[in-house]
């Protein structure tokens, strides 16, 4: 076996190795983990539906409390309050994924990347917590008929809700990890093969 296989295996290794650990200090710190970006996300989320009245964190979700506001009627404009949960563990698990591969790879004591990698990875669920909001305040037969989303607007939170549910979670520490240590792979070529 080459040095650069070996390498590869070695590190892929370890880090399954170290994996259940990380995982379990995720999930242990699954209010600090998911504060950050569930605060961030109150201010889009009240952009596109309407005003943010509170947001309640727990261990691994985020429930929004959300005052939508529907056209103007004479007599009075309607409004209806909600409340919206948010599976934010789907999102932020990419902590533990980016934490078990910096510790396995080659110089993993340079503090400067693995805060770096982490800051990326504590913000960026950010984008999947709006958009999963954004689609339950959708999706509630409540809000329906008070929101003023045509077909674009739907379509966009759709997408947006696919790309932040399927691929940001698992992709988004993996290429933070490939940008952040690329002398595991990048100093020469590897050949698997």
């Amino acid at each position: 076996m080459s040095p650069e296989r070996r390498r590869v295996f070695t590190t892929f290794g370890l880090a399954l190795l170290l994996l259940p650990l990380c995982l379990a200090a995720w999930y242990v710190a699954g209010i600090a983990v998911t504060w950050l970006p569930a605060h961030l996300a109150s201010p889009a989320i009240g952009m596109a539906a309407g005003r943010v009245q509170k947001v309640e964190i727990a261990p691994r979700s985020v429930t929004y409390v959300v005052e939508v506001e529907g056209k103007y009627r004479p007599g009075g404009t309607p409004r209806v309050e909600a409340r919206v949960d948010v599976k934010a563990a789907n999102y932020t698990y990419g902590v533990a994924l980016f934490v078990a591969l910096a510790l396995a790879a080659r110089g993993w004591r340079r503090p400067a990347r693995f805060a770096a990698g982490l800051a990326i990875l504590w913000v960026l669920p950010t984008f999947g917590i709006t958009f999963e909001a954004l689609r339950n305040i959708g999706l509630a037969a409540e809000l329906g008929a008070l929101l003023n989303w045509g077909g674009g607007v739907r379509e966009a939170i759709a997408l947006g809700y696919q790309v932040g549910s399927l691929l940001l979670p698992t992709l988004a520490p993996i290429i933070t990890w490939l940008a952040l240590y690329p002398d595991n792979w990048g100093q020469t070529p590897i050949k698997l093969i």
